[in-house]
């Protein structure tokens, strides 16, 4: 079984705005395009709350492959509540956007052994804690600083957008 080292177990942002939810979704998609991540939407799921609102929960998993024995991996949920599609007028153009409560949760870890080659006996196993703690220890230090730097990266990214699109 690959074994996770978590890097950042729970972290959030939270805003109540005006924001595009269609641009928040394709600048989130394409920060994870280019930083080389494979991307997953796991689950879409929306709720009709009535009065034109929405409730939404969106899981997305993505990992980038390092080598073959690491990989960076973000689990994100976002949960959106009282979604509402409006119309606003600045500087006397109209826009169509959206108005709600936005949460963001991201949790990374660094997935050692990925692949299971350390998992063919209990030498390999005991082979492979030797190998992680004592061969490549700054190794993984290195990849653990960059993955915590990329996971608020994302996160900083989706604040910057949120802040910049206040009307």
């Amino acid at each position: 079984m690959p074994q996770k080292d978590i890097i950042v177990p729970h972290v959030k942002v939270k805003d109540r705005s005006i924001f595009s939810l269609e641009e928040l979704y394709k600048l989130l998609i394409r920060w994870f395009e280019n930083y080389g991540y494979d991307f997953q939407e796991q689950e879409y799921r929306d709720e009709d709350m009535g009065e034109g609102k929405k409730h939404l929960e969106i899981k997305w998993y993505a990992e980038k492959k390092i080598d073959d024995y690491f990989k960076f991996v973000m689990e994100i949920n976002l949960f959106i509540l009282g979604l509402e599609s409006i119309e606003i007028e600045k500087d006397g153009i109209k826009y169509k956007t959206n108005r709600g409560e936005i949460e963001i949760r991201t949790k990374a870890y660094l997935l050692k052994d990925w692949n299971a080659k350390f998992e063919q006996s209990a030498f390999m196993k005991f082979f492979r804690d030797v190998y992680d703690k004592y061969i490549i220890r700054s190794r993984i230090e290195g990849y653990e600083g960059e993955l915590y730097e990329e996971t608020y990266k994302l996160l900083d990214e989706a604040k910057a957008f949120l802040n910049l699109h206040r009307f």
